[in-house]
């Protein structure tokens, strides 16, 4: 697996979707970004900043491993299918939304913190 480069970090503001809209765009002066995929189907903000965005996710959270609505980063890589075969021929446990180059898939590292890979546009 490659990463090529840094997608997101993902905050989640569990009922604090106004309040947080507000903190990251007014006071933070950060610009909005069109949301896309399966994240649309969770309440939430992505904002940008150069070329590294971060979302706000309005949802609950359990701290649950492998939670997509939980804190985690992004890593873009240069083949997702490549990488889902690496994960498996590893034994990883992985959880996966989505399908060929729009998929999204969280791992955890081990410590537990989860790190989302998505498929770089530009590969």
């Amino acid at each position: 697996m490659k990463v090529t480069r840094f997608g997101h970090a993902s905050v989640n503001i569990s009922e604090k979707l106004d309040d947080c809209h507000r903190f990251y765009s007014e006071v933070l002066g950060l610009e909005t970004t069109p949301r896309h995929s399966a994240a649309t189907l969770i309440p939430g903000h992505w904002f940008v900043a150069g070329d590294t965005q971060i979302h706000l996710i309005d949802h609950p959270f359990d701290g649950a491993k492998l939670n997509p609505v939980g804190p985690h980063y992004a890593v873009l890589v240069d083949d997702i299918a490549a990488a889902v075969a690496e994960l498996e021929a590893a034994k990883i446990e992985f959880l996966r939304l989505g399908e060929g180059r729009d998929a999204q898939v969280w791992i955890t590292d081990p410590a537990g913190n989860t790190i989302e890979l998505g498929q770089d546009p530009d590969c």
